[in-house]
């Protein structure tokens, strides 16, 4: 088995008490006036929620932040029953998901009975957490997805140029950063994940579906120079799938399966 480049260990800040930190203001840096933010975003919804029909379905966001999946979900169908969770109360109470459909802490704490779900998405989350808790939140996911329904989960790409210069920039900031509002500086662990060790986690619960890679530019040029980045990104984005190539370009990777 490929095993996932495991994380920094120049700090160990708790991602709860981060995004509690972040909570008032995260949903808005992807909406503002900071065009990477806003292409980075953009792409992953899109990629994610791409070709699914949730009319009437039943829907779980598994570390939903302040609720953006539901803005754009329940924009399309209003039909849907929506259920979020997040271990961050602070984003929680800035979320756009009614307070009667969030459920704070991890997910596999909480009860659900025979509860199945048409789509499951954890986006962006597989990233803070170890390898334990990955397990455990995939062991969840598997034991409430409908028959035919769809797991979307992205992964920080271990052989990705981006990650390997963002790793590099973390080790020269060191501790010297600070608490900070982004996770290059606030001393997290980052867990990386290459395309063969997501294979090899996903495959025994669930069937792969599909692979997209995401966020084709490079730090620190894509905050240098937004413009010409995000450009050459969304070509790269428009070729679809995740060959290899494109892989060491790409900075997630999102993965749509089924149940076995």
């Amino acid at each position: 088995m490929d095993a996932p480049v495991h994380p920094e260990t120049t700090g160990a800040e708790d991602p709860a008490s981060f995004f509690d930190r972040l909570g008032p203001s995260y949903g808005s840096r992807y909406q503002g006036t900071d065009r990477f933010h806003r292409y980075y975003f953009h792409e992953r919804m899109e990629k994610a929620v791409r070709g699914l029909d949730l009319r009437n379905g039943n829907v779980l966001d598994i570390g939903s932040g302040t609720g953006d999946l539901y803005g754009v979900l329940s924009a399309r169908f209003p039909g849907m029953r929506f259920l979020a969770s997040d271990v961050s109360a602070g984003m929680l109470e800035h979320s756009l998901v009614p307070p009667a459909q969030r459920l704070l802490g991890r997910i596999y704490e909480h009860d659900l009975g025979t509860a199945r779900f048409d789509a499951i998405f954890m986006l962006g989350v597989s990233t803070y957490m170890d390898r334990d808790e990955l397990e455990k939140n995939l062991a969840f996911a598997a034991a409430h997805l409908a028959p035919s329904g769809n797991f979307i989960i992205t992964y920080t790409n271990a052989h990705a140029l981006d990650t390997w210069l963002r790793a590099l920039a973390k080790g020269l900031l060191g501790r010297r950063a600070g608490p900070g509002g982004n996770v290059l500086s606030s001393g997290m662990k980052i867990h990386r994940y290459s395309h063969a060790s997501i294979k090899a986690l996903m495959e025994p619960r669930f069937r792969i579906t599909g692979w997209d890679a995401l966020n084709h530019t490079v730090f620190p040029f894509n905050r240098l120079l937004p413009g010409p980045s995000v450009a050459t990104a969304k070509y790269f984005s428009r070729l679809g799938g995740a060959p290899a190539w494109l892989r060491f370009l790409s900075s997630d990777l999102m993965v749509r399966a089924g149940g076995k």
